[in-house]
């Protein structure tokens, strides 16, 4: 890869990103498991932006990262129709965000790059506990 950068931005939900589905899942009482992300007040909810050479991945949440990293760093690479049966829900695999990955990114030699690229922006961007990002002072403050 290329150029490899983070950064954040902040949308209004946090259920654009293309993981959130995947790996925040509601239980029987309604609450996100894992936890939903938080949005700053009158900011939004930040979102990471991983660029990845010409390609950008954006997360909600650091549990998405970890996910990635854990999905990603797996061989050989799993399906979108496994992945898809372990939300427990009638969504196809089409729709799965591996099966949305650009394939430039699945080769073994792209991923483990990738995988690289991302533990940096994980251990940069994620605070000690893992629940939430840390942002940049100048972001938190804008």
């Amino acid at each position: 890869m290329t150029t490899s950068t983070f950064h954040f931005t902040f949308e209004s939900d946090w259920r654009t990103a293309p993981m959130a589905y995947w790996v925040h899942v509601p239980d029987t009482s309604g609450a996100w498991v894992p936890p939903a992300p938080v949005a700053i007040p009158h900011r939004g909810f930040p979102a990471l932006r991983v660029e990845a050479g010409e390609h950008e991945l954006v997360f909600s949440s650091p549990a998405q990262v970890a996910h990635c990293i854990e999905v990603l760093s797996t061989r050989p690479l799993p399906t979108s129709r496994q992945l898809s049966l372990k939300r427990g829900t009638t969504a196809g695999p089409n729709g799965h965000w591996l099966s949305r990955l650009p394939a430039a990114l699945k080769s073994p030699r792209r991923r483990e790059q990738l995988v690289e690229l991302l533990r940096a922006a994980y251990a940069a961007s994620v605070q000690p506990d893992g629940a939430s990002f840390k942002l940049p002072r100048k972001l938190d403050r804008q």
